[in-house]
């Protein structure tokens, strides 16, 4: 695909300088590293798993529960990735809503948004069997960032229902449009923390947790690509810059081939069957008709081709959505 080696040598680099979680907006987001070394959480479950056999009945009970936990970590990263396209969603849905285009769809698109992202922090807050979790989070430090995450969302909500009650920005730069990639950053480091905790074999290994990561960022990614074309069409400098919407392009385009043809330096797995590199070759089909559209957004002031975009990645979406759970399950074939 076009730039892509170039774009992934430059993801590669920085994944080497990120290879812990770090506090970085999305659009200069870290790729995960690939170091496979065995943690002390695993060698301490290794140990912990051979005794078991020498434990108590109560206590082999209660392992058992812990390993029912762990085996939700797919679940877990999935949600997280709906957190980080959502917050963009709801930006892109302002953008129009604040630019006066097809107001009453993009409203109802914000007041989705709003409902499906407090859903996701129940779901990973309390479990919720509709997406997989059925039990409570009970590590100290994901309840300690999931909470960080809620005060910021909070803040956040609160600005999108106002300019859905008529309380939009009065100088171009309100809070929603200062804060997006902010708030998707915030929702990107509780998945990594996530992945973190999650990711510990056999119940969902490393490059099965970053393969997902990245398949589950490309919805958000084509929504900031959208917000970002919606804004330098319309003028809405705060949200879309040249820059950025170039950096956004790449990456999407850099991950599509990744996806397809696996990274094994970035962590990257190939399609687990035949069908799924089928269906993902399906979308690299869509997007190389979509990225001649894209082509055609600098110095445009045409709405219905940011429209035509934003629709455009919707259908997009929706078959990255309908491809996600076969990597759930791919994530437990081993088990």
């Amino acid at each position: 695909m076009s730039g892509f080696y170039k774009a992934a040598n430059a993801l590669n680099s920085h994944a080497r300088r990120n290879a812990r979680p770090s506090p970085l907006p999305d659009h200069e987001v870290a790729m995960p590293g690939k170091s496979r070394t065995t943690s002390p959480k695993q060698i301490v479950a290794a140990i912990f798993a051979g005794l078991i056999g020498l434990a108590s009945p109560a206590l082999a009970q209660t392992t058992a529960a812990a390993d029912a936990v762990y085996m939700a970590g797919a679940e877990r990263v999935h949600v997280g990735g709906l957190m980080r396209e959502t917050a963009q969603r709801i930006a892109v849905a302002s953008c129009f809503h604040d630019a006066g285009i097809e107001t009453a769809v993009y409203a109802g698109q914000i007041t989705q948004g709003i409902a499906d992202y407090d859903s996701y922090l129940v779901a990973l807050t309390e479990g919720d069997a509709a997406y997989g979790i059925d039990t409570a989070e009970e590590t100290r430090k994901l309840v300690s960032t999931i909470y960080s995450v809620t005060s910021q969302w909070d803040r956040f909500k609160e600005a999108a229902l106002g300019r859905l009650n008529g309380e939009g920005p009065t100088d171009g730069t309100d809070y929603v449009s200062r804060h997006n990639l902010n708030m998707m950053h915030t929702s990107k480091y509780l998945l990594r923390e996530i992945i973190a905790e999650y990711a510990i074999p056999p119940a969902l290994l490393q490059s099965d947790a970053f393969t997902l990561d990245i398949l589950t960022r490309q919805p958000a990614l084509a929504n900031q690509i959208s917000k970002e074309a919606c804004g330098l069409i319309t003028g809405n400098t705060v949200m879309g810059s040249t820059s950025r919407y170039v950096k956004s392009v790449d990456r999407f385009d850099a991950s599509m081939g990744a996806l397809i043809n696996g990274f094994a330096g970035l962590g990257v797995s190939a399609p687990p069957t035949a069908e799924v590199r089928a269906a993902l070759e399906d979308i690299a089909a869509d997007w190389a008709v979509l990225k001649t559209r894209l082509d055609q957004v600098a110095g445009s002031n045409d709405v219905a081709l940011a429209l035509d975009i934003d629709r455009q990645f919707a259908a997009i979406n929706a078959k990255f959505a309908a491809l996600i759970p076969a990597y759930v399950t791919a994530s437990k074939a081993g088990i």
